[in-house]
């Protein structure tokens, strides 16, 4: 089974695609890995880690420790959720 056709099919490569051409962007790879993290983080954030914020940010890190406490409290307001 090739993994990158499955990876191509996707649902967030989807969603970072579809979202990107919205915003009138014909994106490149690197912009559709940074939507991807972007849209990892919203729907699945218990799954984020520092790499998927890396993605997100490159090497600023006071836009990581953002993101990094942006996605502790969405990973708080999904476990409220699901309990």
């Amino acid at each position: 089974m090739d993994l990158d056709l499955l990876e191509d099919l996707s649902l967030t490569t989807h969603t970072a695609i579809l979202t990107l051409e919205r915003l009138g962007v014909d994106p490149d790879q690197a912009q559709i890995d940074i939507m991807e993290a972007i849209v990892l983080m919203v729907i699945d954030p218990k799954r984020v880690n520092s790499k998927t914020i890396e993605r997100c940010v490159g090497k600023d890190k006071l836009a990581g420790l953002f993101l990094y406490l942006k996605n502790k409290e969405l990973r708080r307001i999904f476990h409220e959720c699901i309990c």
